[in-house]
């Protein structure tokens, strides 16, 4: 029988269960665990979403990479460590750099190679030429991040079809490219200890020109002391001296935006309408994939690295998703492909697919026209993307791994480009929260990137090449070219995103990278100028990204307040919501 007093309990449980329904409280992008466990070629899924009582449902953030070449590559050691010191602070995971081919290796202008240079040796190198990416993986690697090598451009001229000049990339030898692979995968194993470096070569061409736009740079700025590692006691830990072994590297891409062709040629066949990169890059990939595995079989080797749109077809980018079907032998309606570079065709290996989604500086929310823009993949796009490498995979093109989505280069220019839309710092700050929204949904997707730490300088005129932009000039950066901070920078460390739902409610979205442990952050919204109220105490791991669905108020804004390493509270950037998604 029941009694009064037990159906007023199961009142009162059934009033709570709808106050909390009506808080609309999000699923995670990533709840769900992956069906097996990782192994060496597969990402983990990211973690549960936290269920403690009071706290939003929350998972752990997609690993944020940061790529700064520049800073890393070519400057004096103690600012490379200061540079990466402050990614840390700024929460980055993984730190993105090239290990240059044309660069890196012996009698790079040369028509033959070198007699008796076993390029696949580490040792049989020039040690001085590797000095700076040697100092870049001790001091990443000795501040606690962890290092992704692209074994990447450009090519020696010996390996290549090109005539005499700089950034030599056309119909690279593949063996000759799985040589040089080995020889990195081996140096950055852990066990590799480099011989005694000699006298300073001169430096290669395609060195000197990159140096050459890295020098007007202001110093980095090097606090004194470094601060230490999480967890480590001062003094800060300092990268192990030369006459160590190098550090182990654990993670690999092949070669950098095979489908642009700045960076590999030929694009396109006599034709003017076939790809013909994505035949170039298959033998690169096979060769380069298989000849890291066996030098060591755990690491993470990604595949594609494709840059976003394409261009004047004939002359200009191939479309990402059309080099991915064609590197897949698949045409447009995904039937298989066995004539011409295809014939004999197996799947192609890789753990991942590794991708640049730029949107030249327009909203994130904006994909690309099926017409005009027919295989361009912005941020928007990465759904399809999605969608397009699962369908290879079950077909047998691709290996299972390559599911994985891995965004590896990404950003918004604060410097105006003809051609493209104006961004300000404030649109970069909060449009960047924004795409990573985006990204997160998806739930392939495993890492999220910024491309630089400190905006680039205007480059010398004599080495401009493009109507856009003098080569190598960027303006993606968490900071300005002094050092200083871009609105940017806070917001990467607590960043916010809101978007409009039916019936009068909200999704907010946000990103932390404040440090593992239990942050506190408080959620406030201004109603039409009125003060800041809190709507919101959100108790998270300080690593996570959380979702909330609210009600709104028309007119309202909404920001977080939140601890900063020093345990003082810091207020975020204020955003209004964005229409719903259509």
């Amino acid at each position: 029988m029941v009694t009064l007093r037990l159906m007023r309990r199961l009142a009162t449980i059934a009033g709570l269960l709808a106050i909390a329904l009506a808080a609309g409280v999000a699923p995670a992008a990533h709840a769900e665990p992956e069906a097996k466990a990782p192994t060496a070629t597969s990402t983990p899924a990211k973690a549960k979403p936290a269920k403690r009582k009071g706290t939003p449902v929350s998972s752990r953030g997609l690993e944020t990479i940061l790529q700064d070449d520049g800073l890393l590559l070519y400057r004096p050691p103690a600012e490379v460590e200061a540079a990466v010191v402050k990614m840390r602070e700024l929460g980055v995971d993984r730190v993105r750099i090239t290990a240059s081919w044309s660069s890196l290796t012996r009698a790079p202008e040369g028509e033959t190679k070198p007699a008796g240079f076993n390029a696949a040796d580490p040792g049989a190198y020039e040690q001085a030429r590797w000095t700076g990416l040697d100092t870049a993986i001790r001091a990443i690697r000795a501040a606690g991040l962890k290092a992704l090598v692209d074994i990447g451009f450009w090519a020696p001229h010996w390996a290549t079809d090109d005539p005499p000049g700089p950034r030599a990339r056309s119909n690279i030898d593949p063996q000759a490219y799985a040589d040089f692979a080995t020889a990195v995968a081996l140096r950055y194993s852990g066990a590799f200890t480099p011989p005694p470096a000699g006298p300073a070569p001169e430096p290669t061409e395609d060195a000197s020109l990159i140096a050459e736009l890295i020098q007007p740079v202001a110093p980095f700025p090097v606090p004194d002391p470094l601060p230490p590692p999480p967890g480590a006691s001062a003094p800060a830990a300092q990268p192990a001296s030369a006459g160590a072994p190098l550090p182990n590297v654990d993670r690999f891409i092949i070669w950098n935006e095979p489908n642009h062709q700045g960076l590999l040629l030929p694009q396109w066949k006599a034709d003017g309408r076939t790809p013909a990169s994505p035949a170039v890059y298959r033998a690169m990939l096979r060769a380069g994939y298989a000849a890291v595995k066996a030098a060591r079989r755990t690491a993470t080797v990604l595949i594609g690295n494709t840059s976003s749109t394409g261009g004047v077809r004939g002359r200009g980018p191939v479309p990402p998703l059309e080099f991915l079907r064609e590197l897949a032998c698949v045409d447009a309606k995904f039937k298989p492909r066995s004539g011409g570079d295809c014939a004999g065709f197996a799947q192609l290996p890789g753990d991942g697919w590794a991708h640049h989604p730029y949107s030249q500086n327009e909203r994130p929310e904006r994909v690309s026209d099926p017409k005009k823009e027919r295989g361009d993949l912005r941020i928007a796009d990465t759904p399809v993307l999605a969608k397009t490498l699962d369908r290879l995979v079950r077909l047998g093109r691709l290996a299972p791994g390559n599911r994985n989505i891995h965004l590896t280069e990404f950003g918004y220019e604060t410097k105006g480009i003809p051609g493209r839309p104006r961004v300000s710092e404030t649109q970069q700050a909060r449009w960047m929260t924004w795409a990573e929204y985006i990204a997160d949904r998806v739930p392939r997707v495993r890492s999220f990137a910024q491309f630089l730490l400190r905006d680039q300088p205007p480059a010398p005129v004599r080495v401009s090449q493009s109507d856009k932009r003098p080569f190598g000039e960027y303006s993606t950066g968490l900071l300005n070219i002094d050092g200083s901070d871009k609105v940017i920078a806070r917001t990467f460390l607590a960043g916010l995103f809101a978007q409009l739902q039916p019936q009068r409610k909200v999704l907010i979205y946000g990103r932390l990278r404040l440090g593992p442990g239990r942050k506190v952050v408080a959620l406030q919204r201004q109603v039409q100028g009125g003060s800041w109220t809190r709507i919101a105490r959100l108790p998270i791991d300080g690593r996570h990204s959380f979702q909330r669905t609210i009600s709104h108020r028309p007119g309202a804004s909404y920001r977080i307040t939140y601890p900063d390493a020093d345990g003082k509270r810091r207020t975020g950037l204020a955003i209004r919501p964005v229409r719903g998604a259509r």
